[in-house]
């Protein structure tokens, strides 16, 4: 199809009403040129009320779109008062099939088919009513007409329905496509959050303390303030690593993945352990049951509430004692922080961190937790989470 025709039947499509009024005018000239007294033929000419009533045929298609069944029964109660006056139609009656058509087009065959029937009966009765010269003929052309009117409008229809049925489920997966994509961003946030509170919180304790420890033995204990700064040194760097290997997941990164330092697990514990000792804080390991290998995730959830709880005891009761246990049951890790109290006991917070971000770690990998006071004095933290028999681990603590 030429350029010019495809813009031409664009341009008919953006503009219905300029394409209705073109259509009946052209009905209207169309039902001018046919129409004829009764009994005539073409040519016979009826009066000016004759072709007004001819003409006036054609009106109702300027709305059939916001009015398909209105537009069909005027039509035909159009139709039929011409027929009933006298006159004939020599030409046919296109008004009432484009109307017809319009109404197949727009509804279900359920929906469309009383005004249809009412339309072609009334036709064949004002026909008939009118002294049609071939009523016969004129029958089985209506009908054929009928048919292919309804067969064509009807396809219309269908198509049209399963076209805006076909975008509807396009456009529902994609809202269920966005929606899986901004929960998994969110998720993905808290996720991050949840590391960065873990990472800087216990980190930037551990500076703390050591830099308020420099400061006061600075003059007094030159090796103690000098060892403190080195165990500050070595905390920032560690920091570093973990920022850097948080950060390199919202950025691509600029080398090969493995460079990055994998994250933390059980085998790592007794690092913190002794990293907590050179903060200060009196601690203790224990290690029962029989250890076996962990997924990477249960590892990494047990070692982040240990280094949240423990953080807190440095942070809450710098002078108490505690102890951090690890058991491996038949099919459970049991992780227990406790303290010997002294201080105040953490709060929680409830921006989705400290206490409150162990709990999602537990919930996560289908474990609990219990939080709170110890009898008789101190604070507790326990962590129960499903242990397999068997997984991929990334060591175990000696």
């Amino acid at each position: 199809m030429p350029v010019y025709r495809v813009g031409l039947v664009h341009g008919f499509r953006m503009r219905p009403v300029l394409t209705d009024s073109l259509l009946a005018a052209a009905v209207a000239a169309f039902l001018l040129a046919g129409a004829a007294v009764s009994h005539g033929e073409l040519g016979d000419r009826p009066g000016a009320f004759g072709l007004a009533l001819a003409a006036a045929g054609a009106l109702p298609l300027l709305v059939r779109r916001r009015f398909p069944i209105g537009s069909l029964l005027a039509v035909t109660a159009l139709m039929a008062a011409f027929y009933l006056c006298g006159f004939r139609s020599t030409l046919g009656q296109p008004g009432i099939l484009i109307a017809a058509y319009t109404v197949w087009a727009r509804y279900p065959a359920s929906k469309a088919w009383p005004s249809t029937v009412l339309a072609l009966a009334t036709y064949e009765a004002t026909m008939i009513a009118g002294g049609a010269s071939n009523p016969v003929g004129d029958t089985v052309i209506a009908l054929l007409q009928a048919s292919a009117t309804i067969l064509i409008g009807h396809s219309v229809y269908v198509r049209a329905n399963r076209l805006r049925v076909t975008a509807e489920r396009a456009d529902r997966a994609e809202r269920e496509i966005e929606l899986e994509a901004q929960q998994a961003v969110a998720e993905e946030r808290i996720r991050i959050a949840r590391e960065l509170h873990d990472v800087v919180s216990h980190h930037l304790s551990v500076i703390s303390v050591q830099a308020n420890l420099a400061k006061y033995v600075f003059e007094t204990a030159p090796d103690t303030a000098r060892g403190a700064l080195d165990t500050i040194t070595g905390t920032t760097t560690e920091a570093l690593d973990e920022l850097r290997r948080l950060l390199s997941v919202l950025r691509p990164p600029r080398y090969e993945p493995g460079e990055y330092r994998p994250q933390p697990g059980l085998a790592d514990l007794p690092a913190l352990v002794a990293r907590l000792g050179d903060a200060g804080l009196t601690l203790s390991l224990r290690v029962t049951g029989t250890p076996r290998p962990l997924p990477p995730g249960q590892q990494l959830c047990a070692y982040r509430v240990a280094q949240e709880a423990l953080t807190n005891v440095l942070k809450h009761a710098a002078d108490a004692t505690a102890e951090l246990t690890l058991h491996y049951g038949e099919d459970t890790l049991r992780l227990l922080v406790v303290d010997s109290g002294g201080g105040r006991p953490p709060r929680v917070n409830h921006a989705g961190h400290g206490l409150v971000g162990m709990r999602e770690r537990a919930r996560m990998y289908g474990g609990v937790i219990e939080i709170g006071p110890r009898e008789p004095a101190g604070f507790g933290i326990e962590l129960t989470l499903p242990c397999p028999a068997a997984g991929r681990t990334t060591g175990e603590p000696s």
